[in-house]
């Protein structure tokens, strides 16, 4: 009976790659897929923040650094943090951290969007010990939140991407 499990699921593996390809899949970054037209093309311009510095790298690293960008990916973030968890004497022991992207693709010398949206996400930290502490875990969470907006947003491109 165990002998007959993995051909069973080598059976599912093999009808499930031949329903994909019946139905038109194509990866996003496979040789006809939509993610080569924007490859080493978006130039990206976020805000002097931790937290754009992060977005910025997460799309160069999943995108490609360009020297001669087709496109430009306007970047702008609303980001707040808020304090979640408080003691009986009033100290703030977390933080929460939402974040709003707010994005925008044009043509290089053209302000006209070809596409845009807004992605949303959150990190929290914990404010315990001492303030160098609190300061690193803060510091951490906007790095995460950076590389979180950026992993949405370029999901949104890759679907807008089809388009181009």
């Amino acid at each position: 009976m165990s002998s007959s499990s993995p051909a069973i699921a080598r059976r599912a593996v093999i009808l499930g790659a031949l329903a994909l390809g019946g139905c038109g899949f194509t990866p996003v970054y496979g040789t006809q897929g939509a993610g080569g037209v924007l490859r080493n093309a978006v130039d990206i311009e976020t805000p002097a923040t931790r937290e754009g510095f992060r977005l910025r790298a997460r799309v160069e690293d999943r995108l490609g650094r360009t020297t001669s960008p087709r496109y430009r990916l306007r970047v702008t973030l609303d980001i707040d943090a808020s304090p979640i968890a408080i003691t009986t004497q009033q100290d703030t022991t977390r933080y929460n951290l939402p974040g709003i992207a707010t994005w925008t693709l044009m043509e290089m010398g053209d302000d006209t969007p070809i596409a845009n949206g807004q992605v949303d996400t959150f990190t929290a930290y914990s404010a315990a010990g001492t303030t160098v502490a609190t300061r690193e875990a803060e510091g951490d969470a906007r790095d995460r939140l950076g590389t979180a907006l950026a992993d949405l947003i370029i999901t949104r491109l890759m679907i807008a991407a089809q388009d181009l």
